[in-house]
């Protein structure tokens, strides 16, 4: 199995993120009503609603040296929360285990903090499979779609990070 590693130096897998984006946005749009946030977009911009205190990065998601997704993350300090904005795995990459040990990853890149969280469309049947079975399992708040502008409800997820 290959290595799963997180970086932050996108530019070195523009074309390869490009091409993940590209594929994920009939899906997107069917599931969320929006298309995906690209890995390259002006976060803030895309999301004006963010916090501006918090520090939010972009992770290129690299198996064997091929970027297969990329995964844009908010760090709450406050909370010692770590919040997934967004998680996008290419098709070829999907159901070998690489966001598995993408999360993984991430867990250990905020080992200090006990919580992560995401919101999921509740249409999104896959997705709240794989998040589920990852240990996201609490729902902290139901969305309807109007509060979000998007196509169903969404799903807070939480998972306890357990150390």
């Amino acid at each position: 199995m290959s290595e799963v590693r997180l970086v932050t130096d996108l530019e070195n897998y523009r074309k390869q993120l490009d091409k993940v984006y590209e594929e994920s946005v009939g899906f997107f749009m069917e599931v969320e009503g929006r298309p995906p946030l690209t890995a390259f977009c002006d976060i803030h911009k895309e999301v004006p609603e963010l916090p501006a205190g918090y520090p939010v990065k972009c992770y290129a998601i690299l198996c064997g040296g091929e970027a297969a997704g990329y995964t844009w993350v908010m760090d709450d300090t406050d909370e010692k929360l770590y919040y997934i904005l967004e998680f996008t795995i290419g098709g070829e990459f999907r159901r070998r285990g690489v966001g598995t040990r993408a999360l993984q990853a991430l867990d250990e890149i905020y080992h200090s903090y006990s919580v992560s969280e995401l919101l999921v469309s509740a249409k999104n049947y896959s997705g709240l499979n794989f998040w589920v079975n990852c240990g996201y399992n609490e729902i902290t708040l139901v969305l309807p779609p109007e509060a979000q502008d998007t196509v169903a409800v969404e799903l807070n997820l939480r998972k306890r990070i357990k150390r």
